[in-house]
């Protein structure tokens, strides 16, 4: 039984789903600039898009985009309802806010996301896929593959 709950916390989050992960809205977990953890859970992934970069981290508190991380600034015509609000609140807690940039907002505090297609959505201000737009560096590998490594062990 607990080979198929370790497994079921692996791929759900793969699927989408969050069933084992604890529930918190968007929040800042640290004022100022991120240094990521050390551990099992010290990956640290990538996404560029639109002129926007952003850094980010899966816990066990959901997918952590870092202070200093951009976002586009225009959203595009896919970008979802629910993400475009979840946005507005961002921007009216200050925790996402203008940059020198006029393309671009900038994270001003790391905020935990329930997922990393929500963190995605955010950065790019459109409808995004996290599990294939998010990359670990150097290698390129996107977040699906690497997740899919952790359950076959062989990361």
């Amino acid at each position: 039984m607990d080979a198929f709950v370790d497994t079921a916390a692996f791929v759900l989050p793969i699927l989408g789903g969050d069933l084992f992960r604890r529930r918190q809205g968007p929040q800042a977990a640290v004022q100022g600039a991120r240094v990521p953890s050390a551990g099992a859970e010290s990956t640290v992934f990538t996404f560029a898009t639109g002129g926007a970069s952003a850094t980010a981290q899966e816990t066990d508190d959901g997918f952590i985009v870092f202070s200093g991380s951009t976002a586009r600034r225009t959203a595009s015509g896919t970008f979802p309802a629910g993400h475009a609000a979840l946005r507005e609140k961002l921007i009216g807690s200050g925790q996402l806010r203008e940059s020198p940039s006029p393309d671009l907002l900038v994270f001003a505090t790391d905020v935990t996301f329930s997922s990393p297609s929500a963190a995605a959505s955010i950065v790019s201000a459109r409808s995004a896929s996290g599990p294939l737009e998010w990359k670990v560096q150097p290698q390129g590998l996107t977040y699906r593959d690497w997740r899919t490594s952790r359950i076959d062990g062989t990361t």
